[in-house]
Parts: C-alpha cells; sequence; structure tokens
C-alpha cells in the first residue's frame, strides 16, 4: 500500500487554495483572463503558421521528387542508347 496519499492529497489542497486565493481578487482574475485570451491567440497563430509550413515543405518535397525523376531518366538515356546498340550488334551476326 502507498504510505504517501496524504502527502499528495495535501500538496493538491494546498495548490488549489492558493489558487482560489489568488483568484479571490477581480484584478488578478482579469490578468488571467488577459493572459489565457493571449496565449489562445498565440496558439492559434502558430497552428496557422505551421501549416503554412507544412505546406511549404510538402512544395518543396515534390519538386526535389520532380527534379531527381528528371535526373534519373537524363542519366538512364545513354544506357537506354548502349543497349539498343548492343542488341543490334547482337542481332545482326
Amino acid at each position: 500500500m502507498r504510505k504517501n496519499r496524504g502527502i499528495t492529497a495535501f500538496l493538491l489542497g494546498a495548490a488549489a487554495g492558493a489558487a482560489a486565493l489568488f483568484l479571490s481578487k477581480k484584478e488578478n482574475r482579469e490578468k488571467t483572463k488577459e493572459v489565457a485570451e493571449e496565449t489562445g491567440k498565440k496558439v492559434k497563430k502558430a497552428a496557422v503558421t505551421a501549416k503554412k509550413e507544412a505546406k511549404k515543405t510538402a512544395r518543396k518535397v515534390e519538386k526535389a521528387a520532380i527534379k531527381a525523376e528528371k535526373s534519373v531518366k537524363k542519366a538512364a538515356k545513354p544506357a537506354k542508347k548502349a543497349a539498343k546498340q548492343a542488341i543490334k550488334k547482337a542481332t545482326k551476326k
């Protein structure tokens, strides 16, 4: 069995009491409300920014994939040409 249940309850009670004492003043409630509203606005703004950044990153990755595909095709052309020539030589004999 746990022996420290009383300590946890005491600490939670002390924290709740401190919060109640702090929020009992109207001035503190108003400050807390302002801070909470500002924080909410910042979170929404950060979410929008993150979404935009995700779209930019996706576009960059897509462009890089297209560029890589073109590079592979360009590199494969001489190999295809050489293979065709080898087939022609082999079939002529």
